[in-house]
């Protein structure tokens, strides 16, 4: 047997180390064979384009180890809905090469789809009618939808590609939204495999998102009043922090009022205390009604209330307290089986008139209700800086 020419043992040498994972090998092209030579420039543009493929899939594993690691920080931030959604959009896509992958949330009633977060090519805005699409048939059946198949994606998605698939996002028994992933950059179907992966997936962000509403309910509940639903004196206090630094950062001003019901004891006392909490769940009522929807109305304690009024002055905050004191007095309280009227007494106060800080203005408002209730009840204080006289009272 002939020995084999120099060219075509360096080319067999290359081969056996390309084998052995050594992809930066390469073979000198001889001058003096053409087709040897043809055979070793195939081979070094063979091992370019392997290369630059070895280069993708490990950039692209980088990645997707970066973003399973926020995927992970996400899941592990059970009150961030929005963070585990982009989080596991984003791993998602990753996982299948997706060119473009879309949140879509589900409207009250699941008349429809609107995009929430997008990743890749996906249009920045769209919607999609109930059933529309992939995105639609998998919200409306819940259950995972592939393509190529039986359902037409929407002109209205990204373009699918070779291949997309769209997974329902639940909370409970109901379907919060669909997260869906359009064509792979390879242009291949996607595997059972991945599929799987997608599901997966999706099943881990919709346990962060079920603990996600299980801490806004907890965070709810610690800030509400249980027996009127409005906010309680924690929400108070943080509400008027936050207030006082928003009026010092634009120079505007903010006013608290502060209402307590006159003579309530006799309420309890002479009706009972369940005809009491209904009077307390009425004025509730009432107050809500009276406010704005940015003013915040919360239950201080007892048969004490205490409202936040942004960017209102000492004037207006005067204005709407009579307008709450002829409220109440205007028509009687059901007590269990009588009607009873009452009344309150409004202290009023506001920044930067009677304090330039929480504790002042409170102070400040707490100060002109006792004399509204020392003046007689049923009546209107406005507040005022220590030693002086008051500056305006009103009442009944």
């Amino acid at each position: 047997m002939s020995e084999q020419p120099a060219g075509l043992r360096a080319l067999a040498a290359a081969a056996e180390a390309v084998a052995r994972g050594d992809l930066d090998r390469r073979v000198l092209v001889p001058d003096n064979d053409p087709a040897l030579a043809d055979a070793a420039r195939a081979f070094n543009h063979m091992l370019e384009a392997v290369g630059r493929y070895r280069d993708e899939l490990e950039a692209r594993g980088r990645g997707f180890r970066q973003v399973l690691s926020r995927l992970g920080q996400a899941l592990a931030a059970t009150h961030d809905r929005p963070a585990i959604i982009s989080a596991v959009l984003e791993t998602c896509a990753l996982a299948v090469d997706a060119k473009a992958a879309v949140f879509y949330g589900a409207t009250p009633g699941g008349g429809r789809l609107e995009d929430r977060v997008t990743y890749g090519e996906a249009p920045q805005t769209s919607e999609l009618a109930a059933g529309e699409g992939l995105a639609g048939v998998a919200a409306r059946d819940d259950t995972v939808v592939l393509w190529p198949g039986p359902v037409e994606p929407s002109q209205r998605e990204p373009d699918p590609g070779a291949a997309a698939a769209a997974v329902p996002v639940r909370s409970g028994n109901r379907v919060l939204g669909v997260l869906a992933v359009y064509g792979p950059a390879s242009g291949r179907l996607f595997s059972d495999d991945e599929v799987q992966m997608l599901e997966t997936l999706v099943r881990q962000a919709e346990i962060a998102i079920d603990n996600s509403f299980l801490y806004d309910e907890a965070t709810k509940l610690s800030i509400t009043d249980g027996l009127t639903g409005l906010w309680n004196r924690r929400l108070f206090d943080l509400r008027t922090a936050e207030e006082l630094q928003r009026a010092i950062r634009f120079q505007e001003p903010f006013a608290v009022l502060m209402i307590d019901i006159d003579l309530f004891k006799r309420v309890n006392d002479d009706h009972g205390h369940q005809a009491g909490d209904a009077v307390l769940v009425e004025l509730a009522r009432r107050l809500t009604e009276a406010t704005r929807e940015v003013d915040v109305v919360t239950r201080y304690g007892g048969e004490e209330f205490a409202l936040i009024l942004p960017k209102t002055s000492v004037e207006g905050a005067m204005l709407l307290a009579e307008k709450i004191r002829e409220v109440i007095a205007a028509q009687p309280f059901a007590a269990g089986d009588a009607l009873v009227p009452l009344s309150v007494s409004v202290g009023a106060a506001a920044y930067p008139d009677h304090g330039l800080s929480v504790t002042e203005i409170i102070s400040a408002a707490d100060a002109a209700l006792y004399r509204a209730k020392a003046g007689g009840r049923n009546r209107v204080e406005e507040a005022r800086p220590e030693g002086k006289t008051p500056l305006r009272s009103a009442g009944g």
